[in-house]
């Protein structure tokens, strides 16, 4: 009875980590863009249209 118990707990550990594993990665996907105003200071931005 115990080594049954031992699977399944291997099983659900296992398919905890493939989750835990791809959750990092979608997080980790997340682009990040930089804001073109970023060098200038003071600008103001209906002056640009």
């Amino acid at each position: 009875m115990a080594v049954t118990r031992l699977k399944r707990k291997d099983r659900r550990n296992k398919e905890m980590t493939r989750v835990r594993k791809t959750n990092l990665k979608n997080v980790n996907k997340m682009v990040y863009i930089q804001s073109p105003f970023k060098g200038t200071s003071g600008i103001v931005l209906e002056d640009q249209a």
